[in-house]
């Protein structure tokens, strides 16, 4: 299919590199004409057109904008779309129902459930897994475009789509997040940077090898599991002076006693946690 691409960020260019084999690519349009160029030498597109044209020739119009700027450039597109037309945004929080109803035009919400922090030609990973939702006639056009050799496509309900991003936040964001608040305890035993990389982040990628491998429960190990009370004691203490990472120790540690209920020690944790 003719495929425009509205937004040349990390999303969108990487997602179009691993689509234009089995769809041709009309073109594409950023407001930041490095952006675009960047674009245009990495998807090899050697002859761009203009931005009437692009919305007037491609069957499907990818907005790959910031969530705030999606409508806007929808509204832009809007006097160019004759016929029918598949309008497809890349929000995790946004429904489809963003793009306003008209006739022949069918709207899509497409999110990439993975992180982008920079453009990966040819990306890193093998598969994305990709949730939508939105009119279904787009949907159906959707699986179309994304080969199954990339892609794993899963419909979403548009009353969970926060939640959903909630949980891609939680799953990458705060990770780095609670990293961050480790860095900070390094350097209190005045470790240097590359120490953090040589030390920490192996521990890290081993408890996420773990994770895979045993399911959270099993891959647990430390004094909340053993239920050492006096150890976790003796870090409430430590912790007094940092109000922020005591919260993030309580709120992580609660957490994890969530999935150790079955063992009664957990209860003098729980109650020394909660104080």
């Amino acid at each position: 299919m003719k495929i425009g691409l509205i937004g040349c960020g990390k999303v969108g260019t990487t997602l179009c590199y691993l689509i234009k084999r089995r769809n041709h690519l009309v073109g594409v349009y950023d407001i930041k004409r490095h952006k675009e160029k960047r674009a245009l030498r990495l998807l090899g597109i050697k002859h761009n057109i203009p931005f009437k044209e692009l919305c007037r020739k491609s069957e499907i119009l990818l907005f790959a904008t910031p969530d705030d700027e999606i409508v806007h450039a929808f509204k832009k597109a809007q006097p160019f779309l004759y016929g029918k037309k598949y309008v497809v945004h890349f929000s995790g929080l946004l429904p489809a129902s963003i793009f306003s109803q008209q006739p022949h035009v069918y709207r899509c919400a497409v999110h990439p459930f993975a992180t982008f922090p920079r453009i990966l030609i040819p990306p890193a990973r093998r598969n994305y897994f990709l949730f939508m939702e939105g009119d279904p006639a787009a949907l159906a056009t959707v699986r179309k475009i994304f080969p199954k050799k990339y892609f794993t496509l899963r419909t979403i309900q548009k009353s969970d789509k926060a939640t959903y991003h909630l949980t891609g936040v939680f799953s990458s964001n705060l990770l780095i997040g609670l990293m961050a608040a480790t860095y900070t305890l390094t350097k209190k035993i005045h470790w240097s940077e590359k120490d953090f990389y040589e030390v920490v982040v192996p521990l890290i990628e081993e408890t996420l090898n773990n994770v895979k491998k045993f399911k959270l429960e099993n891959a647990l190990s430390g004094p909340l599991e053993r239920g050492d009370v006096e150890v976790i004691e003796t870090h409430v203490k430590m912790l007094k002076k940092n109000k922020n990472l005591m919260r993030i120790y309580k709120t992580l540690s609660l957490s994890i006693l969530k999935i150790l209920t079955r063992k009664k020690r957990g209860k003098a944790t729980k109650k020394l946690l909660q104080d």
